[in-house]
């Protein structure tokens, strides 16, 4: 009888071992993906809003008249704006306080690059303070959260009510693109804003972030992302029905930094009234530059809005 043959060894699994490799590699990529969260959640993630340029911004650089305000913000921290006083005809003595603009610019830069979205204004009546945020031009500090770039407006507007030329009672705002979210936080909770314009406006912080990810509309992964990374708060979308002065809103069609979309759905969250412009194939930031009859829109809606007549 022949001896027995040896117990034949088990046939490999071919899917077994592939199965703990790929759960493993999960594994370890999960726990990898869950640190590079954690420490982007802890870091000053709204600075990636903010690109300043510090240094100075001398007066003469300005339009006539030009002068330089300093004042605190909430915290202490020492503010730089421009004030520009209104520029009548020569014919005509300013006597009585006037109409005011408080002008909050986009993210970079500084008074310097900015002044020429406002500079209509002087000339057609108006009175306007353009505010360096913190860390922006000659501003002290440094900008790391929406809370303190608001708080700074804040103050801004307060320094504007306060000049000998103004007339408190008719102050208007305007901000273009990161500064028409400060803009409608501000008017939000200020009731004494008598207009508010909004050029290239965004709906809210974590959808802009998503549209520079993943395009307009953007794609999951964007929307995954900017939700873990971006908090959404003072979102203007939220805080558009709060403000109970008129509003403009312009926005060019072409706008491939801010979609257009973003200031149709701010249209739609405003509970007051609302004039919105799209101007066809208007770009983010040269507005002015492509179709010249913004300045007339502006001036004619603050006109309006900051008479003495006006409710």
């Amino acid at each position: 009888m022949p001896p027995p043959l040896p117990d034949a060894p088990p046939p490999e699994d071919p899917i077994e071992p592939p199965r703990r490799s790929v759960r493993g590699i999960a594994i370890r990529l999960a726990v990898v993906a869950a640190l590079v969260v954690a420490l982007l959640m802890l870091a000053p993630v709204d600075r990636l809003f903010f690109f300043p340029t510090a240094g100075p911004t001398p007066v003469e650089e300005g339009p006539p008249g030009t002068r330089l305000l300093r004042f605190p913000s909430e915290d202490g921290t020492v503010l730089a704006a421009w004030f520009v006083p209104a520029q009548p005809p020569a014919e005509e003595v300013a006597v009585e306080p006037g109409p005011a603009v408080l002008h909050l610019h986009g993210n970079a830069g500084n008074i310097l690059s900015h002044a020429w979205f406002t500079e209509a204004l002087p000339p057609a009546g108006f009175h306007v303070l353009i505010l360096d945020y913190r860390g922006y031009g000659e501003s002290e500090g440094s900008p790391s959260r929406r809370e303190d770039l608001l708080a700074d407006a804040r103050a801004a507007l307060g320094a504007l009510a306060a000049q000998p030329e103004v007339d408190p009672a008719r102050i208007g705002i305007y901000g273009q693109s990161l500064g028409g979210a400060i803009a409608v936080a501000l008017a939000a909770e200020s009731p004494e804003v008598r207009g508010l314009v909004l050029e290239s406006p965004f709906e809210g912080w974590r959808r802009v972030a998503a549209n520079a990810l993943g395009g307009d509309p953007p794609g999951a992964l964007a929307r995954l992302i900017a939700a873990v990374l971006v908090r959404d708060h003072l979102a203007p979308r939220e805080l558009i029905a709060k403000v109970r002065a008129p509003i403009l809103l312009l926005h060019g069609d072409a706008d491939r930094i801010v979609p257009p979309s973003h200031s149709r759905g701010l249209r739609d969250a405003a509970a007051g009234e609302v004039e919105w412009v799209e101007l066809e194939g208007g770009e983010h930031n040269d507005l002015r530059h492509s179709h010249p009859e913004v300045d007339r829109r502006m001036i004619e809606f603050l006109r309006r809005s900051l008479g003495e007549d006006a409710d």
